[in-house]
């Protein structure tokens, strides 16, 4: 089945007024990958890849209005459709000339690699409460590189999105403007240029690759500590790169005054534009990025088994990943169709991750102080002999958290409580350990008493 001369118009300008109107990222992400399979009776058909681009598609009432009358003289309605409804196959011959907008390529200078992941973008990137002041610097960046943000660092613990941001910084400047000089680096892929070029008696070609750039992204900057030579070098080129008002983007697993074998000159120009910090998702944020990956793998898991995830691991975006591809290969191997909890559970259990990380930093009276504080109730209830229900849950809930956050041995805990039998503890961090696997209320305050913690 193929397009008429007319519906190929009409596709071509509904994608210019998209691109004219909405920009260029939402156009790259909702825009360029969906198809129109044909147009009848006034109804325009429109396959998208995804069920989550179906939303915003809704809100284009608009483009499909304009485009209609200007090419049919008539008002065109739509249908979305994806793969789950339709057989693409059956439209394979649509003109595949409707598919693609007349847009000025996206060319780079032949001698430079950006070392961009285009898979990374703002609209594919889960806002959340933890990174929503960082997310906003990003995108403020990328309408405005050089300007008030520069140089933009953030810092962060790892898999929280740091690196996503950057690239997406990356990748919404090269598509307004495919002419700059953009380059990502990780701080060992410069580590390494450096010293090959100087090894090889090659530094003008060093010099010529990173202080012409228009944006330079250095990923984990901590990892030049100790390595003076490139630190050196990296400061004569973050002066030249500022200097001619090139945007700056750095990040780190630490605050600028934390990198300590940093010298001052350098940890001061840090300053000079935005400092600013990634934290964990907190459970709902982990919750809809949990949705969004599912959608991304096609993989259909139950809400009531993602809530389970989400409450079991509270890490960060890596491991949510993590732990839904370990989910879907379980449950491809065992040829399980319905991913229960059980099923999460059993697949989880082969994580690493999801094993006890001890936390030397955090004391069981610090855990016992912000429990009680939590429940409304005092530390020396909770270590009493008392046992009314509203004392002995949150006691179960402290001995649950001292043995996931300090791994301590169940005796020593059991001391913690009035000098407890180890097998208390044991029946303790079992009944909070069953509940969580389906008490999305208990889920959500265990995430709020480990903020706490933090």
């Amino acid at each position: 089945m193929s397009l008429t001369p007319n519906d190929q118009k009409f596709w071509q300008r509904v994608k210019e007024l998209a691109q004219n109107n909405l920009g260029q990222a939402p156009y790259d992400f909702f825009i360029e990958p969906a198809k129109l399979l044909e147009v009848s009776d006034n109804n325009a058909k429109i396959y998208l890849e995804s069920n989550m681009h179906q939303d915003f598609w809704r809100k284009q009432e608009d483009l499909i209005k304009t485009a209609g009358f200007e090419i049919y003289g008539t008002e065109i309605h739509f249908s979305l459709y994806s793969a789950d409804e339709i057989n693409i196959s059956d439209y394979e011959n649509t003109d595949k000339a409707a598919d693609t907008p007349e847009t000025t390529p996206v060319v780079t200078s032949p001698e430079l690699k950006t070392g961009l992941n285009n898979k990374y973008t703002f609209e594919n990137f889960v806002q959340g409460e933890g990174n929503r002041m960082t997310l906003g610097a990003a995108i403020a960046v990328a309408n405005d590189p050089g300007g008030m943000y520069n140089p933009l660092f953030i810092y962060g613990g790892p898999g929280l999105g740091k690196t996503h941001l950057m690239n997406a910084i990356g990748n919404e400047i090269l598509s307004n403007n495919p002419s700059s000089r953009i380059k990502y680096v990780s701080s060992e892929n410069f580590v390494s240029d450096y010293v090959q070029s100087s090894r090889k008696n090659q530094m003008q070609d060093f010099t010529d690759q990173y202080r012409t750039l228009d944006l330079l992204l250095l990923d984990d900057i901590q990892f030049f500590a100790k390595k003076e030579g490139t630190i050196n070098e990296f400061f004569q080129t973050f002066n030249t790169l500022h200097d001619k008002g090139a945007q700056i983007v750095i990040s780190s697993d630490r605050p600028p005054n934390e990198l300590n074998e940093f010298e001052e000159r350098l940890k001061s120009r840090f300053g000079w534009g935005l400092t600013t910090d990634i934290t964990a998702p907190n459970y709902e944020d982990r919750m809809a990025i949990l949705l969004n990956k599912v959608d991304e793998m096609s993989f259909k898991v139950p809400s009531e088994t993602l809530s389970y995830i989400a409450g079991r691991i509270d890490s960060n975006v890596r491991d949510l990943e993590g732990a839904l591809k370990n989910l879907k290969f379980y449950a491809n191997t065992y040829h399980i169709d319905i991913i229960d909890i059980e099923t999460a559970s059993k697949a989880l259990n082969t994580l690493e991750s999801t094993k006890i990380t001890p936390d030397k930093d955090v004391t069981s009276k610090q855990i016992q102080e912000a429990v009680a504080s939590f429940y409304k109730i005092s530390v020396a209830d909770m270590i009493s002999k008392k046992r009314p229900k509203e004392i002995a849950y949150p006691r179960q809930v402290a001995m649950y958290l001292i043995r996931e956050i300090t791994g301590k041995s169940l005796p020593a805990i059991g001391k913690e409580f009035g000098g407890r039998d180890h097998t208390t503890v044991i029946y303790a961090h079992k009944q909070i350990s069953d509940k969580m696997k389906t008490d999305t209320a208990l889920q959500k305050d265990i995430d709020t008493i480990k903020t706490q913690l933090k």
